[in-house]
């Protein structure tokens, strides 16, 4: 087993209780195959891993390490932080998202241990218009193999489109288009998602193709689904088809995962009216309590030109899911009988026409 899976394992179950007073973090264990590029192009063994991840306002990290379930394969460990650098202002919030990985893997059989590391620098431009998302961006990736005794380094020039929609509530759909550009050649992609989320969890899948450099099967696909137990803790179950990976040169793979993630911190399943939605990757969760608002209330801001989306009764609480692109934002709620409201507590600035808004920070 390489010192960085070593590292990363003891780091996650050292981590996870000192971590319990901190907001956004979750904890898993799960076991299959690595799903962390370049992990998954180097260790093809079923492996037993556990982890913790953050997900905060505009920042990101993870550590996650796995030890192999039979004999003659590798352990591995991958951590990676990344951060928003933006300028939120107006109708096409722009900036720079900067990520860098870092991996390592044990030496199995005939083959040596190895690791490396990738840096992201993607400056990106978002907008949002109604129900649709989009986003473009192109920038640098570096990536650094080691693999015993010999080291590579490639620079890449990488650029992305993206477009998300709300078919309905807790369905998206979304496209994207992908093109590699590096001294071994050229790589393009055209790809498609769906998502679905429910009370009871939710459901994924994906399917896109290289289409060109990259020999058969150039076909990825994936699909998933997760299911809450009990507050806060999900089983998620994956299965994924990946062709050969244009940035570590990695044989094509079919993964799969099952994995139980707990969120733990100061972050509610349910925030009380007073305090500020609750953030997810790509969206924000609107809540505002039955009792105190008896009839259905609408969610309006600058994330979909101020055109009220009503909001669903879920138990206790009046709840809508919106896509929202990274960012800071203005909100508010617009009752029943037409008043523009924000709730005491929650913060908010002069919106320029005598009222208030709310401000969301989305990462």
């Amino acid at each position: 087993m390489s010192g960085a899976a070593r590292a990363g394992l003891v780091l996650a179950a050292l981590l996870a209780p000192a971590l319990l007073p901190a907001q956004g973090w979750v904890v898993e264990a799960g076991a299959g195959r690595a799903l962390h590029d370049p992990v998954s192009a180097r260790v093809s063994t079923t492996t037993a891993s556990m982890g913790a991840s953050y997900q905060g306002a505009a920042r990101w990290l993870y550590l996650n390490a796995g030890l192999p379930l039979s004999g003659g394969g590798a352990g591995w460990g991958a951590a990676g932080a990344g951060t928003w650098l933006g300028v939120t202002r107006g109708r096409f919030p722009a900036g720079i998202a900067a990520g860098g990985h870092a991996f390592g893997y044990g030496a199995a059989g005939p083959n040596p241990s190895g690791g490396g590391a990738t840096l992201e620098l993607i400056p990106t431009v978002f907008s949002t218009v109604g129900q649709v998302t989009v986003q473009a961006g192109s920038g640098f990736v570096g990536v650094v193999d080691v693999l015993g005794d010999s080291t590579d380094a490639r620079p890449y020039l990488q650029s992305h489109a993206r477009a998300g929609y709300a078919a309905a509530q807790g369905v998206d759909v979304g496209a994207e288009a992908r093109h590699l550009l590096g001294a071994e050649g050229a790589w393009p992609y055209l790809g498609a998602s769906a998502e679905l989320r429910q009370a009871w969890g939710g459901a994924w899948a994906y399917a896109g193709r290289w289409l060109d450099g990259i020999p058969s099967p150039a076909t990825a696909y994936g699909v998933g689904v997760r299911v809450g137990v009990v507050r806060g803790t999900e089983v998620q179950a994956s299965l994924r088809q990946e062709p050969v990976d244009p940035l570590y040169f990695g044989t094509p793979r079919r993964t799969w995962g099952v994995q139980v993630t707990r969120a733990i911190g100061r972050r509610a399943a349910h925030p009380p009216a007073g305090l500020l939605p609750e953030i997810v990757p790509g969206e924000a969760v609107f809540r505002l309590p039955r009792r105190d608002y008896p009839e259905a209330p609408a969610v309006l801001g600058d994330f979909n030109d101020w055109q009220p989306v009503p909001m669903q009764a879920e138990g206790e609480h009046w709840v809508a899911r919106l896509r929202v692109a990274p960012g800071v934002h203005h909100y508010a709620f617009r009752l029943a009988d037409g008043t523009v409201h924000v709730p005491a507590g929650i913060a908010s600035v002069d919106d320029g026409f005598g009222g208030r808004s709310a401000v969301l920070v989305m990462p």
